[in-house]
């Protein structure tokens, strides 16, 4: 009965939802072409051709205390796992953590008192897929699997915060701390670059990128990455994204987008 009781919610919520979920089938454009250096940046002519899908990302971690909304609108509502997420999703935790995985097995958690917006999220029909984060407040990670583990069909994974924008490749794994006078830059795995009105530099593992909100053309570096007390949840969720992608390239078997994403009976998703 539990089990049953708990999709029917989770059901609810998504009938909730829909009046800004359906857009979510309509053609979108295709991304511009990413700034910086071509080998931390997936372009145009790399991503499929034709129109492109909203993807259809979900909730894969809700605990305590964590609500959505609209960029349109002013009034969140409670979260409940597995919720459908699309373009123009505002997410805020309180006294709570979350998790959102996307089309390409990319995941983006926030910590307690934390928002993100999340303006773009495409998936094209040859699978290729374009992602924007935009970080308010607050802590949050974000990892892409390894390119040793899924092959990428190409990829554009953006993170805003402030002026500057992140652009991630597969095996990234980062940090990022915001408030009101500076955001912190942990790269804790991977490449990438990042850009602002500085100029662009590349990421460095185990570096931190420490950058100063109130005059944005400052930039420093500290050799180190400093623990944050949601590390080790971010840890353990991200080893098991990583074994969940390479069981399935040990045993020579394909996840159906269909499994790994709950809400493609419902809507429309590209062919895996």
């Amino acid at each position: 009965m539990k089990t049953v009781a708990k999709l029917g919610l989770i059901f609810m919520s998504a009938l909730a939802w829909n009046s800004w979920l359906l857009p979510a089938q309509q053609v979108a454009t295709r991304p511009t072409t990413a700034t910086g250096d071509d080998s931390t940046a997936t372009h145009d002519s790399d991503l499929s051709h034709g129109g492109a899908k909203i993807a259809i990302a979900w909730l894969s971690g809700v605990e305590a205390e964590v609500q959505l909304a609209n960029s349109n609108e002013k009034e969140f509502h409670p979260a409940v796992a597995h919720m459908p997420i699309t373009e123009g999703t505002v997410i805020q935790t309180g006294r709570g953590r979350a998790e959102v995985e996307f089309e390409d097995g990319s995941t983006v958690r926030l910590g307690q008192y934390s928002s993100i917006e999340i303006p773009r999220s495409e998936l094209f029909a040859l699978g290729a897929t374009a992602t924007s984060i935009n970080v308010l407040k607050g802590t949050v990670y974000a990892s892409l699997i390894p390119a040793y583990l899924v092959k990428p069909k190409g990829t554009d994974f953006q993170l805003k915060f402030g002026l500057q924008v992140l652009h991630l490749q597969p095996s990234s794994h980062i940090r990022v701390e915001l408030d009101a006078t500076g955001a912190r830059l942990a790269v804790l795995d991977g490449k990438g670059s990042v850009e602002g009105p500085f100029g662009t530099i590349g990421l460095v593992k185990k570096r931190t990128f420490v950058f100063n909100l109130e005059d944005q053309s400052e930039l420093a570096m500290v050799k180190k990455v400093s623990t944050n007390p949601l590390d080790a949840w971010d840890r353990s969720a991200v080893t098991v994204h990583q074994n969940k992608a390479g069981s399935g390239k040990k045993d020579g078997s394909t996840v159906d987008r269909s499994q790994r994403n709950p809400w493609c009976n419902l809507y429309q998703c590209a062919p895996a």
